[in-house]
């Protein structure tokens, strides 16, 4: 499976099918493939990489990335249990939320991603992945629920994002413990 996630990984690093693709971000390509952590169970899917994770070229490691690992901590999951991905591999220019189109041609290397890892769970992180996995807008309305893909035919947990604007408002606050929450019985369920 990891040469799978390599080829994929080369494939990916090497697309230009956007404008976004390849571009020059403080002397590193914008393109970022995930964390290819190819044992993980539980895989998160975010919206696009930062200015923080083009220059580390690694997903989900700025501020909102150590916002949820310290809260993945709390329920006993750490980065090395987690394979980390985004709907869309590169930087958006001012990290914009992507385009459609964006979001569509990223999907060749996502739908190869879920095909490799088979992870068991998806934590959909933002409207844009909760979109991406479920077809369904509303992720106040849903989140912390586990769903179904119908596209990957897998479990899905739409989270709101830890970003500090959302982790600094108290009730968004709490409806990310929330979604924490979620995430940890549904695991504990997969144990029994």
């Amino acid at each position: 499976m990891s040469n799978i996630l390599e080829s994929l990984k080369s494939e990916c690093m090497g697309c230009r099918k956007c404008d976004i693709g390849g571009a020059d971000i403080s002397g590193m390509p914008s393109n970022v493939f995930s964390n290819m952590n190819c044992d993980a169970k539980v895989m998160v899917l975010g919206q696009n990489p930062g200015m923080e994770e083009v220059v580390r070229a690694e997903p989900f490691v700025g501020q909102s990335g150590k916002i949820f690992d310290e809260a993945m901590k709390t329920i006993g999951v750490s980065r090395k249990d987690l394979y980390i991905s985004n709907t869309v591999k590169c930087y958006t220019p001012g990290n914009r939320k992507p385009k459609r189109f964006e979001v569509d041609n990223c999907r060749c290397f996502l739908d190869r991603e879920i095909e490799a890892v088979k992870p068991v769970v998806i934590v959909a992180l933002g409207g844009p992945a909760f979109k991406q996995m479920t077809g369904m807008n509303g992720i106040t309305k849903h989140h912390g629920t586990v769903l179904f893909s119908p596209r990957y035919m897998v479990p899905v947990i739409p989270m709101l994002h830890p970003s500090p604007l959302n982790t600094n408002n108290p009730v968004k606050k709490e409806m990310f413990d929330e979604d924490v929450l979620a995430l940890r019985l549904f695991l504990d369920s997969k144990k029994e």
